[in-house]
């Protein structure tokens, strides 16, 4: 397929990576080291939250979320169908079951008010997905977590910079995962942090994204092996590598600039794009500001649409499929109206840092004409 004048995803990657990758290269250490260390560093001070673990992928930060929510063989986590399928196969890889919540379809996110009907006595978590960037009701379904005395984990991999009520995301639940894959708004090629509200939790998961080894008491003074040395709880391998974090620290210094762009196209395209005909806008939280990873919203006819915008150079596509459909999951389409309802209709068109005013301008002018 052709390059998109427009594409829908691409990578930032700073002119400043080359040089700094250099002596990493060239150090000898390639695994995990000081690099991984400052880019925690830095990664906290910009969220504004005092503990974070850095890990490989995503995916691998939700393994360690879920497992330390709690979440074991045969346990229940309710989750949406609608999310990317790295988000959910850590509820598989764990051996536990998704219980598939509904969702509002005017945000493509959970509706708390459907959780109660779906707790049982296997139920040990939420995992909640910001859709796009925008901020699902932490709130309401922070509160159904506690009434069941259940652990919350957000997947705000698509949030990077997003807010809820004047902070970014990371406070409010047990565990909140954020991605620096390739597409995301800063990229370690591949990378993850892991957040949790009580940082003896993310001292833990520092143990456990490598075997689950306390690197302190591993050595000696002198560098040997300690012989009275334990592990304790077995972990996984789950770490970040010093070439990930050298790339996450270059993007984090334009960390501000990269989310005040993706944030200006969001607010041109909530106004440019109100009252057209056959499409519908996402309803976006009063109290948080949306990450606007993609511009997510509803279109009639959606296909039309897609293929018309394609046509001029404009990339464009639904940005997850349902989960619930997958052999994996048990390959039956849950009866969730809501799903159905967004599934049908939601798409994604660019608005990341490469999309210039003239750019979007096209974008609108192209959906105003109609198809």
């Amino acid at each position: 397929m052709a390059q998109s004048a427009i594409p829908l995803f691409k990578v930032f990657m700073p002119e400043s990576a080359h040089a700094a990758l250099k002596p990493v290269l060239e150090s000898g250490r390639l695994a995990a080291g000081p690099q991984v260390s400052a880019f925690e560093s830095r990664l906290s001070a910009w969220l504004g939250h005092p503990e974070v673990a850095a890990l490989g992928d995503a995916s691998g930060a939700l393994t360690l979320a879920l497992y330390q929510a709690g979440v074991r063989p045969g346990d229940e986590v309710i989750a949406s169908p609608l999310a990317c399928s790295a988000t959910l196969m850590p509820i598989a890889n764990l051996f536990a079951r998704p219980v598939w919540c509904d969702i509002d379809p005017l945000t493509g996110m959970m509706d708390a008010g459907k959780i109660d009907g779906l707790v049982s006595e296997k139920t040990r978590a939420i995992l909640v997905y910001h859709w796009s960037g925008d901020v699902a009701d932490i709130a309401a379904i922070a509160a159904a977590a506690k009434k069941h005395n259940l652990k919350l984990v957000e997947d705000a991999s698509e949030a990077f910079g997003a807010e809820y009520k004047s902070r970014r995301l990371g406070g409010e639940s047990d565990f909140t995962v954020y991605s620096f894959y390739a597409t995301k708004h800063i990229s370690c090629g591949e990378g993850a942090a892991l957040l949790a509200k009580n940082a003896d939790d993310v001292k833990v998961s520092r143990r456990l994204r490598r075997f689950g080894i306390d690197g302190a008491l591993l050595r000696l003074p002198g560098g040997d092996l300690n012989p009275h040395f334990d592990i304790p709880v077995a972990g996984f391998n789950f770490p970040m590598n010093e070439i990930a974090a050298t790339l996450g620290i270059e993007g984090l210094r334009h960390a501000d600039r990269i989310v005040a762009l993706h944030r200006a196209n969001g607010s041109y395209y909530e106004a440019a794009l109100a009252g057209i005909s056959g499409v519908r806008l996402l309803k976006r939280r009063k109290d948080s500001v949306s990450g606007y990873w993609t511009y997510a919203l509803l279109a009639e006819r959606r296909d039309d649409l897609m293929r018309k915008l394609v046509s001029h150079g404009i990339g464009v596509q639904r940005l997850h499929l349902r989960n619930d459909a997958y052999s994996c999951f048990g390959g039956v389409r849950q009866n969730l109206p809501g799903v159905g309802e967004f599934d049908a209709l939601n798409i994604g068109i660019p608005c990341g840092w490469w999309v210039g005013t003239e750019d979007r301008a096209h974008i609108v002018k192209i959906i105003r004409s109609g198809w």
